[in-house]
C-alpha cells in the first residue's frame, strides 16, 4: 500500500534512504540508524508544503480512529476497577493490617501500594502472555509494521489490555482525589494520570498499539517491584514501636531487584526494542504504507527515555545512601510533615529502616509512566 500523501519526490527519496536496519541492534546501531532516518526525514524538500499547526492537525486526524462505543467500554472498566479496589481494601486489606498491627500511618498507605502491586503484577503477566505466547513482537520487533494501516482492526486480546490500562488511569484520577493517601504533589499526580491516559488513548487510536504493548511490557515490571518494596517496608514497623527487621531486609532485596529491572528493561530493552523499532525500522518498512506522525511519536518516546535516565540519578543516589548507611534522616518529600513527626515519635530511627518511603515520590509514583 503506497503512502497516498507522499509526493513523487518524497517517494523517490524514501527509496534512496541510506543503510538498513538490523534484527539484533546494539546502542551503536540505534544511534547510527536514528541519524540516518532523521537525516532523511528532515531534508528540506520533505517539508516543503508543511505548515504548522494546520499540517500537523491534518496528519493527526487522518490517522486517528476511535469509535465512541469503545470509549464507553473504558468508562465501564474504570468504574469496575474502582469498585474492585474498594472491596479489596475494605474486606482484605483493612482486616489484614489490623491483624498485623501495623502503625496507623502505614495502615493508611498499605492498601494503595498493595492494590497497585496486585494490578501491575496482573497486567504485566498478561503482557508476557501476549508478547511471548500469542504474538512475537518482542523477539521479532521488525515485523511490527508489516501489516500496519490506518484504522486497522486490533485483536481483541490487545484491545483488552489497552482498555484495562486506560480504564486504570481513569480510575487513578478518581483515586487520587478520593481514595489515595494525600501527598504534597497531589496536583502533579493528577496531571501525570491524565497525560498517561492520553498517551495510551492516542497510541491506540492511531494504531501504534504494538509499540504501546512493548512500552507497557518494559515499564510495568519496575512498578511491580517498587510497590512490593513499599509493601514489605510497611510490614517492618508495628504498633508500640515494635520492629521486624526481616521485612526491611526483604524490602532492601526487592529494591535491588527493582534497580536491576530498571537497567535491563528501561535502559536496555526499551532502546533496543521500542526506540529502534519506532525510529529506525519504521522508516524502512512502514513510511511508504502511510505510517505518519513519525516525529511526534518518536519525540515522545525519546522524552520517556530521558525521564528514565533522569529518575536513574535518584535511584543511584538512593542506592548509594542505602549502601553507605546514611539513609536514616531522609524522608518522603511528598508526605505531610505532621505525619512524619508522628511516625518519628512512635517509632525511633533504626539502622534497619532502609526503605522508609525515602525514595523521592518522583520515583515512587512517576515511574508508572
Amino acid at each position: 500500500m503506497e503512502h497516498s500523501y507522499l509526493t513523487d519526490e518524497q517517494r523517490e527519496e524514501w527509496k534512496n534512504l541510506k543503510g538498513n536496519f538490523t534484527t539484533t541492534p546494539n546502542y551503536i546501531d540505534l544511534v547510527v540508524g536514528i541519524w540516518n532516518a532523521i537525516s532523511w526525514y528532515y531534508k528540506p524538500y520533505m517539508w516543503r508544503d508543511y505548515a504548522f499547526p494546520r499540517s500537523f492537525i491534518e496528519d493527526f486526524t487522518r490517522h486517528f480512529y476511535f469509535p465512541i462505543h469503545e470509549i464507553y467500554y473504558i468508562l465501564y472498566i474504570a468504574i469496575l476497577i474502582t469498585i474492585l479496589r474498594y472491596l479489596y481494601e475494605k474486606y482484605i486489606c483493612k482486616p489484614f493490617v489490623n491483624w498485623l498491627k501495623l502503625k496507623p500511618i502505614n495502615k493508611k498507605k498499605f492498601p494503595e501500594s498493595a492494590w497497585k502491586c496486585l494490578f501491575y503484577t496482573c497486567t504485566w503477566s498478561y503482557c508476557v502472555y501476549l508478547l511471548h505466547y500469542r504474538y512475537n513482537y518482542f523477539h521479532e520487533f521488525y515485523l511490527i509494521w508489516d501489516d500496519w494501516s490506518p484504522g486497522m482492526p486490533i485483536p481483541f486480546d490487545i484491545k483488552l489490555m489497552y482498555f484495562v490500562q486506560c480504564g486504570f488511569y481513569l480510575h487513578s484520577i478518581y483515586a487520587t482525589l478520593y481514595m489515595d493517601y494525600k501527598r504534597k504533589d497531589f496536583y502533579v499526580m493528577l496531571i501525570h494520570h491524565v497525560l498517561t491516559m492520553t498517551l495510551i488513548f492516542v497510541s491506540y487510536a492511531t494504531r501504534y498499539h504494538k509499540i504501546g504493548l512493548l512500552v507497557l511490557f518494559v515499564h510495568d515490571i519496575t512498578d511491580v517491584w517498587l510497590e512490593l518494596t513499599k509493601v514489605l517496608h510497611y510490614f517492618g514497623s508495628r504498633e508500640n514501636g515494635k520492629e521486624c527487621p526481616i521485612w526491611e531486609h526483604a524490602a532492601s532485596g526487592c529494591f535491588i531487584i527493582f534497580t536491576f529491572c530498571w537497567f535491563l528493561f528501561r535502559l536496555y530493552w526499551y532502546p533496543m526494542k521500542v526506540l529502534y523499532t519506532a525510529g529506525v525500522v519504521t522508516a524502512y518498512r512502514a513510511y511508504d504504507k502511510g505510517c505518519g506522525l513519525y516525529g511526534f511519536f518518536n519525540g515522545l518516546l525519546w522524552l520517556l527515555l530521558g525521564l528514565n535516565l533522569y529518575w536513574l540519578v535518584f535511584i543511584l543516589q538512593f542506592l548509594f545512601r542505602v549502601c553507605s548507611g546514611t539513609l536514616n534522616n531522609l524522608h518522603d518529600v511528598r508526605e505531610d510533615d505532621d505525619d512524619d513527626d508522628d511516625d518519628d515519635a512512635k517509632c525511633p530511627a533504626s539502622t534497619h529502616k532502609i526503605i522508609k518511603e525515602n525514595i523521592p515520590r518522583l520515583i515512587i509514583d512517576d515511574l508508572e509512566i
